[in-house]
């Protein structure tokens, strides 16, 4: 797992050229150490070759998987057998998904919660009550752990007892926004938290629009 986890952090080539690639190969150990008539038997663009060529000279395999390991993240590339089937229907699906707890279960209901962070009262309050009776007909909850309706929405199926998940437009080891580092932790408790982002990626505006995608992408239904 550690060479997929090296193709996954390759920044410049994006994830449809990576699935591209890696869907040509056994594995990425075969890639890691693949020749450089290999690269172009591949159909490899050169300046991609070159952007390959030098990731395998500075990544330290060892170091940076265990990295992660430390951090007790789960790593689900794209052609692992766990990676989440509804995610791979979406027109753009992540190369790889990061996870601390686990993954939705692909057999039970899933509901999407999302709304305006600048929410009423009375907004956060109907969204914890929506939340609730999902969590209580056995839904799994998922939204991006945002102030206003998104985080309302997971602490009302908590609140329940349910499972909820949070998709991060950060890694999975940085909680943003930091007021709601509890609910964080009883996501990684109860639930999930999920991100394509690797580890200490910060919370960048462009991430978020990303994070969406993978948020409308899991569930069933998007409430």
């Amino acid at each position: 797992m550690k060479y997929e986890y090296w193709f996954a952090n390759i920044k410049g080539i994006g994830n449809q050229k990576k699935k591209r690639i890696r869907k040509r190969l056994v594995s990425a150990q075969e890639l890691y150490y693949i020749e450089e008539t290999g690269l172009q038997a591949l159909g490899v663009e050169e300046k991609d070759a070159q952007i390959i060529r030098k990731s395998i000279e500075t990544w330290d395999l060892e170091e940076e998987y265990e990295r992660m390991q430390q951090k007790k993240i789960q790593f689900y590339p794209f052609f692992h057998s766990d990676y989440p089937e509804k995610l791979k229907q979406i027109s753009s699906p992540p190369y790889a998904l990061y996870v601390k707890g686990r993954l939705p279960k692909e057999d039970r209901l899933s509901v999407a919660i999302v709304g305006a962070r600048e929410c009423s009262p009375y907004g956060r309050q109907l969204t914890k009550e929506f939340a609730k009776k999902l969590a209580s007909a056995g839904a799994q909850i998922i939204s991006g752990m945002a102030k206003g309706i998104d985080g309302a929405g997971q602490i009302g199926a908590l609140e329940e007892g349910g499972d909820s998940y949070g998709v991060l437009g950060s890694a999975v080891d940085v909680c943003y926004p930091r007021p709601h580092i509890e609910l964080y932790t009883e996501l990684e408790r109860k639930g999930g938290i999920l991100s394509e982002q690797p580890i200490w990626t910060k919370p960048l505006p462009q991430f978020f629009p990303a994070r969406n995608r993978i948020i409308s992408g899991l569930p069933d239904i998007v409430l």
